[in-house]
Formats: C-alpha cells, structure tokens, sequence
C-alpha cells in the first residue's frame, strides 16, 4: 500500500503546526516529515523534530546534489524538501504530514499528484494573522512586514490548493474536524 502526503500550506502564524500536533494526538499514526531550512532553531526546536536545521553551506550542498525536490526563500531564510524523504515515505505506506510554504507546497503537489492532498490553512483575514504574529511574541517588527507583505500572494495561491481549512481563533477543534474529515479516505481504518 502506497503512502500518502498531507501538505499543510498557509502564512506564517496560520495555526499548521497547532493543527499538527493536534492531529497526532488524534490520529498517532500519521507521521510528521520535517523539512529543511536555514533558519535559526526556536527556543525548544530540535533538529529532526520541527525541522532540519542546515547551515549555508549544508543546504547549498543538498541543493547540489539535487536532494531537494524543491526549495524556497521564505522570510529570509531558506526552506526546502528532501526528495528522498518524501518518496520513502510514499513508497513505505506512511501516511505524513508537514507543514510547508505555499509556493513549496504547490511544487511537491506537482510532483506526487497522486500521492498528495494540499491543504491551504488560513485564518479569516490578513488583520488576524497579523495580531497573531504579534501575539506570538518572536516576530520582529521589520520581519512582521515582510511577513505581511507575502500574505497577499500566498492568500491568492489558495485556489490552487485542494482543499481550504480555516482556522480562526477559538475555533480550533473546528479546523480540527475540517482536516481530519479532508483526510479521512485516505486513513485505514473509519474514524
């Protein structure tokens, strides 16, 4: 049996890694596949857990050796997808899930068609997005800026997307319930 990728695509702060954790609570057998990035770990981030942490030059490295399936500068920083990582886990049945940039996520859609559902998370507007972000307390204000400034563009890539999830402030076991009916006939078993 083949496995299968839930791509949670959104702006930063949109709740995808709430919505996460929240679904391995429910459903413990879909696995989190991290992706890579160059930024910074977060207080209590562990590499190979939220992501792999690189350095330049490591990422410019799987860059060369052609290991990402796809790759973006995010925030100023660079994000990307283990080509191997995702096939491995398709190919060995686990059902997965991650969290990745919109212009990333429609690539690795792109590429396992089949084997994928993208999943665009949002909250009901650009203005609570940005309370959000502040609220969360590790967004500098100039990167709050540039952060707003690419939230036109990925809220217009939602359409690409296969389905929408909103997940508006108190209302998170609704946008629990949303994602999980979204990937209900791709689990073994009927919730």
């Amino acid at each position: 049996m083949r496995g299968h990728l839930f791509l949670l695509i959104g702006p930063s702060g949109s709740g995808k890694t709430t919505l996460i954790q929240e679904v391995r609570k429910v459903l413990p057998a879909v696995r989190f596949i991290p992706t890579t990035t160059t930024r910074r770990p977060r207080p209590g981030e562990q590499h190979g857990r939220e992501y792999f942490f690189a350095s330049d030059e490591e990422f410019d490295a799987l860059i060369a050796c052609q290991d990402l399936l796809e790759w973006q500068w995010v925030h100023g920083n660079r994000y990307g997808t283990s080509r191997q990582r995702f096939e491995e886990a398709i190919a060995g049945g686990v059902l997965g899930i991650t969290s990745i940039d919109v212009l990333g996520g429609i690539s690795v859609k792109s590429a396992f068609p089949d084997d994928s559902t993208s999943i665009f998370v949002r909250p009901s507007s650009p203005d609570e997005l940005r309370r959000r972000l502040v609220a969360r307390g590790d967004t500098p204000g100039e990167d709050l800026e540039r952060r707003m400034e690419r939230v036109e563009m990925e809220f217009a890539q939602q359409s690409r997307c296969d389905a929408v999830v909103t997940n508006d402030d108190g209302q998170l076991q609704a946008a629990l319930r949303q994602l999980i009916a979204i990937m209900r006939p791709y689990l073994p078993e009927p919730l």
